[in-house]
């Protein structure tokens, strides 16, 4: 027994003595650190962003994304900040928004993000838009509310049925009884005439069969 863990004990002192033991460690650190940082990174980004970009003749694209605050040094692949002012970024493309202020903030399901527009001829240049004018109103004015629409819907049906005669109000239902008249008279028509038919066949066969034998042969 001592044999065998004085075995272990040199294997472990070996494998602590070994340089591809200690970088195997250097190199799991590195990556948890690299790892946390990343993530830590990626929490930054808190607020959703719509990116609107023009498409001519007066449409526009709309891209989502995330946009975070982040300070406007850094190094490591910009996973460590350094200092400096902060600025706005969006995650797609880590690119900057200019001239963000708290006033330029709207509303996404109850959060807030920001609405930013790409210069058509620059897409790294994104700017926020604070404010909207809605150019086709008009038509919202011309919707009704639904509960004067139900009212006018109602007043239109009343004026409707005033004007119907006794025959458009009740023809759908008359010529249902007639068809389902017509198709039970028929029924009885054919019903009779082929109990007729039959009787008629019985008839004719007791006739032949109760002719003498002489009269039936040529």
């Amino acid at each position: 027994m001592a044999y065998n863990l004085g075995g272990m004990g040199g294997a472990i002192v070996s494998w602590g003595s070994s340089m591809l033991f200690w970088s195997i460690v250097a190199l799991i650190i590195v990556a948890i650190f690299v790892g946390f940082l990343y993530v830590k990174k990626q929490f930054s980004y808190k607020f959703p962003v719509l990116e609107v970009v023009g498409v001519g003749q007066g449409k526009v694209m709309i891209e989502k994304s995330k946009c975070g605050w982040f300070k406007k040094k850094s190094m490591f692949f910009g996973l460590i900040e350094t200092g400096g002012e902060q600025e706005m970024r969006v995650k797609a493309g880590n690119r900057k928004v200019q001239q963000v202020s708290s006033m330029d903030y709207q509303e996404m399901n109850g959060k807030r993000c920001l609405i930013v527009k790409r210069k058509d001829d620059d897409p790294n240049v994104l700017v926020p838009l604070s404010s909207f004018e809605i150019s086709n109103e008009k038509l919202l004015a011309a919707i009704a509310p639904a509960d004067y629409r139900d009212a006018a819907i109602d007043i239109l049906d009343e004026k409707r049925k005033e004007t119907l005669t006794w025959w458009d109000e009740n023809k759908s239902t008359l010529l249902l009884a007639g068809v389902i008249i017509f198709a039970l008279i028929s029924l009885i028509i054919i019903f009779n005439f082929a109990k007729g038919e039959s009787a008629a066949w019985r008839d004719a066969m007791t006739k032949v069969n109760q002719l003498p034998a002489s009269s039936a042969a040529p």
